[in-house]
């Protein structure tokens, strides 16, 4: 079974690049995924007995209703705007046939121990964490009420640690952008109160075959009496509806001037056009627009992580020079070919874009990493 399961693993660790290039950057599709439902309630509170099925559907139209109204050409889809079951796997088919830019899967957490409680969003990865992989095994085990599920999920078992094993080999194409995603959820939760159990990786069988970027956010904990109170108030539910549309706002945002500038300056020369890197001048905006120097660099960014990784070649492709940069108390940018100059950085775009295709130019403004367009602006 496990020799099934890697031949499989093969087959979409080479289709998913191929949609990669397809896809594309640009928002236009948005797949909203409420958690559970129908005969499937998902965790219940405590005290007040709030099912997980009620809160997130109550949250995940409120969410999709803001950016419906606020970006009329983004097309919204659900996998459920009713009290219904939808299989796992047809969830991520919704996505995939929608050919959706991102896809996010909300649900409610719940802990055998009444203290925990706060936000936290996971992206699809191998985490040997004990606390994830349980998690994991109670977000999964929803198969277990699905017709032919031993089919459906070559033969899975929700609720043996082996079967998770292959899942380190899964490649996820949209690993950066999934994190990029997942960090604003977190800060915008932290910005309103919420507390913050950071972004994480699980083994997830709704993200499993998603081919775009996706999240999973556990919106808070139904086993913690305050917080199950917080869930079940019109109030909260709002608030956490408003947290996710803050961050999919700044996350577009991003998404939109990373396409605009990138598509414009790759394509504006060949590859053999392009000048080489060359020793530059800290530029310093000019005296009468600052009080104060401000040192303006640019640099090409090839990936981002939620825990610091060691920026060795061994673990970027044998590239050497890569700097790690903390934006956020989880969120690690890793870059290549700081300079002065910004054509300098187009030649290092080109040459990173061949192991890194996501790979895109980003400003460096007193250390701090910013969209390109704000450091170019911070030159004039």
């Amino acid at each position: 079974m496990l020799f099934k399961q890697l031949i499989l693993l093969a087959i979409i660790g080479c289709f998913l690049p191929v949609v990669a290039q397809e896809r594309g950057d640009v928002l236009r599709t948005v797949v909203i995924d409420p958690g559970h439902g129908g005969k499937d309630p998902g965790t219940i509170g405590r005290l007040l007995k709030v099912r997980e099925k009620d809160i997130v559907l109550d949250v995940s139209l409120q969410f999709g209703k803001m950016i419906e109204q606020a970006y009329p050409d983004i097309k919204v889809i659900y996998t459920r705007k009713t009290d219904v079951l939808i299989d796992l796997y047809k969830r991520g088919d919704i996505a995939n046939k929608a050919q959706a830019n991102l896809f996010i899967s909300i649900h409610a957490n719940w802990n055998e121990k009444t203290t925990p409680m706060g936000a936290e969003t996971y992206v699809m990865g191998n985490s040997r964490s004990k606390d994830n992989l349980e998690l994991a095994k109670r977000e999964n085990s929803v198969i277990l009420i699905e017709d032919n599920y031993t089919e459906r999920y070559e033969g899975f078992d929700p609720n043996s640690t082996e079967s998770y094993i292959y899942f380190s080999l899964l490649q996820n194409a949209y690993l950066n952008q999934s994190l990029s995603f997942a960090a604003e959820v977190q800060e915008q939760f932290k910005a309103v109160g919420r507390v913050d159990r950071g972004v994480k990786d699980a083994n997830f069988l709704v993200l499993w075959k998603t081919t775009m970027p996706s999240v999973l956010v556990e919106l808070g904990f139904a086993s913690h009496a305050e917080e199950e109170k917080f869930l079940a108030s019109k109030e909260g539910r709002k608030q956490l509806a408003v947290s996710l549309f803050d961050a999919f706002c700044i996350y577009k945002k991003k998404i939109d001037e990373r396409d605009a500038l990138n598509t414009a300056t790759v394509q504006e020369k060949k590859p053999e056009e392009l000048d080489r890197p060359s020793a530059g001048e800290t530029s310093v905006v000019p005296a009468e627009e600052k009080t104060e120097p401000v040192k303006v660099e640019f640099c090409v960014q090839i990936a981002t992580s939620g825990k610091p990784v060691e920026p060795t070649p061994q673990n970027f492709k044998k590239h050497k020079n890569v700097e790690r940069i903390q934006s956020g108390a989880n969120l690690y940018k890793y870059v290549v070919g700081r300079t002065s100059n910004y054509s300098d950085t187009q030649y290092t775009l080109t040459m990173m874009r061949a192991d890194f295709k996501d790979a895109f130019v980003v400003g460096i403004i007193n250390g701090k990493i910013v969209p390109a367009r704000d450091a170019l602006k911070a030159l004039k």
